[in-house]
């Protein structure tokens, strides 16, 4: 009925990696999820480490393409220097150092953005908060799960809280949920007063000289 119901903080995307502005639908969460490294994390970010210090790889898991088919293998036995990175996958599991944290909330789309909890919580207390690389992480994940699924009949915050620690679970929602995915640099608050901040991402600027 136009009311806000809950509001939190949120860390979103750098500027090479900007969180795209779409409107979809949230259709399942993700419990203890494994996080699947992306193939320009792992190239740009990961391979400098691994070459200057083997132990970066220390709580991940890394998998070869082998006649197509991806397996297992000890990072030890890959060669990092001359490495095919495209034969490549970097997968961390679920635990409490996972990039992803205790739970991600899905609304598959060809960007492969969602929402996800994180270990690097002191993020939030900072007033600049693009941060990431596109997905979008969010201050209090369970409050917000609660407030997501107050009216689904079937799925509650409490019921998949109670699953952390175990095996990579996905639970549908009854319900989908309307997400959009939006960029304001200037609105009028509750007390009428115009709020303004910069247009970090460019797209005002596009927009004005488009006008």
């Amino acid at each position: 009925d136009g009311e806000i119901v809950y509001n939190t903080r949120v860390v979103v995307g750098d500027l090479r990696n900007q969180t795209p502005i779409f409107s979809h639908a949230i259709d399942h969460v993700v419990v203890n999820p494994t996080w699947n490294v992306p193939a320009s994390i792992a190239v740009k970010e990961m391979l400098p480490k691994i070459r200057s210090n083997p132990g970066a790889l220390n709580g991940y898991q890394v998998f070869a393409n082998f006649d197509g088919k991806f397996r297992a293998v000890d990072p030890a036995m890959v060669d990092w220097t001359t490495v095919d990175m495209r034969r490549i996958q970097i997968k961390q599991p679920p635990g409490e150092r996972n990039a992803l944290g205790s739970v991600k909330f899905m609304f598959p789309n060809p960007y492969a953005v969602y929402l996800h909890d994180t270990p690097s919580k002191a993020y939030f207390q900072r007033d600049f908060r693009a941060l990431s690389h596109g997905c979008i992480r969010v201050m209090n994940p369970w409050d917000f799960a609660a407030a997501l699924l107050e009216h689904d009949p079937n799925v509650s915050a409490q019921k998949i809280q109670k699953m952390v620690g175990g095996k990579e679970a996905r639970v549908n929602l009854t319900e989908k949920i309307p997400v959009h995915l939006t960029y304001f640099t200037a609105w009028v608050d509750e007390n009428g007063e115009l709020q303004v901040r910069d247009d970090f991402y460019g797209h005002d600027g596009k927009i004005e000289k488009a006008l």
